[in-house]
């Protein structure tokens, strides 16, 4: 065996476990859920019977799978929005020589690393319509108690708010790295050349971030529709399942009505999603 046979040899046995894992825990799954998206099966059953492309034809037709992926594609471009709104402006403000933005960095990050359960029950603390947190401040104004379990507007908006919240950090990680990458001659010429920071920006900052942004964009629109912890956590899907999720109805099918059949569709249907969005936002990027 020569050199270049043992280096190849060496290679194979260090990739080997990674592509095992691959195969074990994504290839072989992803390919289960392919085949048993066109068949009946309920999860228990030793016998199905396959039923083409009927799954997906009920997914895209019946109004109670549809209103899923309505909610989820209204979630989702408020809280990509939100996010990178809110994360560019204070990544720019955590950028300047302010005093103690280490600890600014630190309290917008720490929401990241928290367990969802943790926000969860936070979140149920301050909703409660009993003795949450929430009615007891209204109350203090002398406003009346409010349900917020039966609002189907502020359920909406509260998923969405912590969504951003937890993942708001991370993204102003990221574009804190992309501002910080940027050379700080652009900005001293274009100071030079009598740019106000408005105009340094719009052309400097924003054209500069292209890349990031592109990055920040498609991580958003994946997180956005993997949305499920905070829904079956707060929500469960309600009110009037205005806040039923792609991923919770998956859950749903998969382990309350034991409809393996759609709930593979769905996930299908999802990737899809995920899948042309992630594309056409990298064939967008610069070189």
């Amino acid at each position: 065996m020569n050199k270049m046979q043992r280096q190849t040899l060496q290679g194979w046995c260090v990739a080997a476990p990674i592509i095992l894992y691959f195969a074990v825990l994504s290839l072989i799954p992803l390919c289960m859920v392919f085949y048993y998206c066109f068949t009946d099966w309920n999860g228990f059953s030793d016998t199905w019977n396959m039923v083409g492309f009927d799954n997906f034809v009920l997914i895209l037709t019946d109004k109670y799978y549809i209103r899923p992926l309505i909610n989820t594609f209204i979630m989702a471009i408020f809280i990509i929005l939100l996010s990178m709104g809110f994360g560019l402006l204070a990544a720019i403000l955590m950028t300047r020589e302010i005093k103690g933005v280490g600890f600014y960095r630190t309290i917008f990050y720490i929401p990241v690393v928290l367990s969802t359960a943790v926000i969860a029950q936070m979140a149920n603390v301050w909703l409660s319509p009993i003795d949450g947190t929430l009615n007891e401040i209204i109350e203090v104004f002398g406003g009346e108690r409010i349900n917020w379990t039966r609002s189907t507007g502020w359920m909406m908006a509260f998923i969405i708010i912590i969504c951003v919240w937890k993942g708001l950090g991370m993204t102003i990680v990221l574009y804190i790295a992309g501002i910080n990458g940027i050379p700080k001659d652009y900005y001293e010429a274009a100071s030079l050349d009598g740019a106000n920071a408005v105009q340094s920006f719009f052309f400097i900052t924003l054209p500069q971030l292209k890349n990031m942004t592109t990055f920040v964009l498609i991580t958003s629109i994946i997180g956005a529709f993997n949305i499920f912890e905070p829904v079956q956590l707060i929500s469960g899907g309600g009110p009037d399942g205005t806040t039923k999720v792609l991923l919770y109805q998956i859950y749903d099918e998969a382990f309350n009505n034991f409809n393996m059949g759609i709930s593979n569709a769905l996930s299908v249907v999802t990737l899809f999603i995920v899948g042309v969005l992630s594309f056409i936002n990298l064939r967008r990027k610069p070189d």
